[in-house]
């Protein structure tokens, strides 16, 4: 199978026709990603901690508060999306499809 590599979508794609819906989408997906890499990489070094401390006796774990944090986590996480998505269906069917299309790029390249 053929591997699309970075240079070669950079070097066939025609700079001159790229719509600012599309550089918007580029740069938000590029960014989401290499800050989701960073959050993870954040929330694995957390957990390693917290497992250490626990295993060392100087921290206990509560399952229930942990539980809760986490609902209210994947709430705030709900609603964000949910403005993103009425916010892209508000925008013409062109310009959506431009910005979703640079989006997915930018989590490409990033």
């Amino acid at each position: 199978m053929n591997e699309i590599s970075k240079e070669s979508i950079l070097n066939n794609m025609p700079l001159g026709q790229i719509s600012s819906g599309f550089m918007i989408g580029l740069s938000v997906g590029y960014f989401l990603k290499k800050s989701f890499k960073l959050l993870l990489f954040m929330l694995g070094l957390a957990t390693v901690a917290i497992f250490w401390f626990n295993s060392k006796g100087l921290l206990s774990i509560d399952n229930s508060s942990i539980m809760s944090i986490f609902d209210t986590f994947l709430y705030s996480l709900k609603s964000s999306y949910s403005f993103v998505y009425e916010h892209i269906k508000a925008l013409e069917p062109i310009a959506g499809a431009s910005i979703v299309a640079g989006f997915f790029t930018g989590l490409k390249f990033g």
